[in-house]
């Protein structure tokens, strides 16, 4: 199947060093992104070529919950990061960045509670 096949794959990168993993208590702090340690950004800044960030909470750091117009551009919330950033998230608050503007009406036209009600995701 896709999935299994998926996480294979995902396993081998981690397993042959293509992929690694930073541990730091930040992670799993509430300050905004952009207070991240210096020891976290100059370790990202030399080693990585891509930072995953998943979740609504995360998300929200990354924008230091602060309502962004939602088309601002995602590459200018987020330039302070120390590599590129790739943010998964189910929206569930009322904020966000980097949406188009047609794509933001179409979700509105379709569902009232597109911004809240975790049916919406946004890579």
């Amino acid at each position: 199947g896709g999935s299994a096949a998926l996480a294979a794959r995902w396993r081998a990168h981690l397993d042959s060093g293509a992929w690694t993993m930073h541990s730091d208590h930040f992670w799993a702090m509430p300050p905004p992104m952009w207070e991240m340690p210096d020891a976290l950004h100059g370790e990202l800044s030399k080693s990585s070529d891509l930072a995953v960030v998943k979740g609504d909470a995360n998300y929200r750091r990354v924008l230091g919950d602060r309502p962004w117009p939602l088309d601002t551009p995602f590459a200018d919330v987020a330039s302070y990061w120390p590599c590129p950033v790739l943010c998964l998230r189910t929206l569930k608050a009322e904020l966000g960045c980097g949406m188009d503007k047609a794509q933001t009406d179409r979700a509105a036209a379709a569902d009232e509670k597109w911004l809240v009600n975790g049916r919406w995701g946004v890579l």
